[in-house]
């Protein structure tokens, strides 16, 4: 039998098994100094030689890293992701604002009724007074690491939008080239490219849209 310190065969388990979901705490709670024969000692050196050889990401704690946001991953989904927030076209703008933070001056008061710009005007939003409501219009982001529901932000290749969202699109001009353009029951979801990689998106609500139509 060979004998190993508590802390050492206590910290091999907790790199692996934390891949498993089992937690740092639940090892340490449940350790205590034992004996382990030769066979378990090789066990836990290959273990720990596999995940070494298939590229598992662990910090020096043996805690997987984190490296996305958790999106919804359903294309007809009008939300986007802003510092791990949900932001809808479809919320209320009081429910934006307190998503988005304090805005921006008003880049364009002529714009519209109501403009409020975010992050030194890297994402717009657009209301209207329905019913004596403010209303999110439309949405606009150019600002990247602020993704949609289907992890797709500024810098996304073209084809990875088409991957994502499919081939039933409409194209419209912009002042860059062709954009795609995504229709949705409530919503419309526009992507704006620039060699061939997103430089904006913009989200329009039907409901609002129409109040306007009718206003005028």
């Amino acid at each position: 039998m060979k004998r190993l310190s508590t802390f050492a065969i206590t910290a091999a388990f907790i790199f692996i098994l934390t891949g498993c979901g089992v937690t740092e705490a639940d090892v340490i709670a449940s350790s205590e100094d034992f004996t382990v024969d030769e066979s378990t000692v090789e066990a836990v050196q290959e273990a720990l030689q596999d995940n070494s050889e298939s590229g598992s990401s662990y910090s020096s704690m043996g805690t997987p890293l984190i490296t996305s946001t958790t999106t919804s991953m359903e294309k007809d989904d009008p939300t986007f992701y802003y510092n791990q927030k949900a932001v809808s076209v479809l919320d209320s703008a009081d429910q934006v604002l307190e998503k988005l933070g304090t805005p921006d001056p008003q880049s364009d008061p002529n714009l519209a009724d109501h403009y409020y710009s975010f992050d030194s005007n890297q994402i717009g939003m657009q209301t209207v007074d329905i019913e004596k409501k403010e209303t999110p219009v439309s949405i606009t982001v150019s600002e990247k690491g602020v993704v949609t529901s289907m992890n797709i932000g500024v810098g996304t290749p073209k084809e990875d939008v088409v991957n994502a969202y499919g081939d039933n699109y409409e194209t419209f001009k912009s002042e860059y080239g062709i954009g795609y353009k995504y229709d949705f029951d409530k919503f419309v979801l526009f992507f704006t490219f620039d060699n061939d990689e997103v430089i904006e998106y913009h989200y329009t609500c039907k409901e609002a849209e129409e109040a306007i139509t009718k206003s005028k």
